[in-house]
């Protein structure tokens, strides 16, 4: 059966996002400066390619590095200081088990998710830099080592759409924590120092487990959680519904007990407490929906980031 590419994405549908980071449509020319960048600023100092100050000369300054025309007019030898450009690799973990094969409105998020890794992708080998990482669900995983080309690319999403190509068959929903915490485990052993590690899922599901595997992956690299909602994650249509784990039924009713409000707040302040604490970490969530085309979502994201750096 063939279903649309808002339920089941194809490999079509996501090369497109080549054409649009080729030709600028969805991300600038010029460097930004944060970690969907790829290169950037490396934290150590030596010869590279980026001037950043004059200092005085201290010992072991190489004499290559000092600045005689400072030198020559304050009479004190002074040296130039670099910032190194490094190569930062990027890795994703592409959550395509059951619980995101879901979307009230436009997109299920299986199918953003795998859009997500496209835009990353493309960006990532525009910049030169290498990109790889893991395709899961709850019956396996496949593992796409870093690599610095259109051809690796194109396998990757082809793996993708494969994943997402299983959902529309599965009969019951479970719970990924247990998987998605086994990618974790697997990453920290395949990812050395960095990298920009990618995560697209479900937040919410991330238990402490989870959080230990990130605050550990995050030392040496550098982590951005990508979070899949639907408008229905927030708030329950209508005053009555029939909810299901496709065993049971529930008749839920928005009204009684102030039931919908509660659980609108809920997931707010889930989804805030999660926002929050991964901040203390320097960990970055970013809040993707299923309503509005993602290269729309970047473009707003983009703009506000560039906003702040002003």
């Amino acid at each position: 059966m063939k279903y649309p590419v808002e339920i089941v994405t194809t490999l079509d549908d996501l090369m497109r996002f080549e054409y649009m980071v080729q030709t600028g449509k969805i991300l600038p020319d010029r460097p930004i400066y944060s970690i969907l960048a790829g290169r950037h600023a490396a934290p150590m100092r030596g010869r590279g390619l980026d001037f950043e100050e004059v200092r005085k000369y201290v010992s072991g300054d190489d004499i290559r590095n000092v600045d005689w025309r400072v030198t020559a007019r304050t009479n004190e030898a002074h040296s130039k200081v670099f910032n190194e450009e490094k190569e930062r690799p990027t890795f994703f973990l592409l959550d395509q088990s059951s619980t995101m094969f879901f979307g009230s409105q436009n997109y299920v998020k299986s199918v953003v998710a795998a859009q997500i890794s496209s835009l990353a992708a493309f960006y990532t080998i525009k910049r030169g830099d290498r990109f790889g990482g893991m395709i899961f669900n709850e019956n396996g995983y496949d593992y796409v080592a870093p690599k610095r080309s259109r051809a690796h690319i194109q396998h990757f999403l082809q793996l993708a759409v494969n994943y997402n190509e299983l959902l529309p068959s599965r009969k019951t929903v479970m719970p990924n924590t247990k998987y998605l915490n086994e990618m974790l485990q697997r990453a920290e052993s395949l990812i050395t120092h960095d990298y920009i590690v990618g995560i697209v899922t479900d937040i919410l599901m991330l238990d402490d487990e989870s959080k230990r595997y990130l605050q550990s992956i995050s030392y040496h690299n550098d982590i951005i959680l990508i979070h899949i909602e639907d408008p229905m994650d927030r708030e329950l249509p209508g005053n009555q519904s029939i909810l299901s784990d496709g065993e049971k039924q529930l008749l839920w009713s928005n009204q009684k007990k102030h039931m919908g409000a509660r659980f609108s707040t809920d997931y707010s302040n889930r989804l805030s407490d999660l926002i929050e604490k991964f901040r203390h970490y320097a960990i970055p969530v970013s809040v993707i929906d299923t309503v509005t085309p993602l290269e729309i979502q970047f473009i707003s994201q983009m703009k506000t980031h560039l906003k702040k750096k002003i």
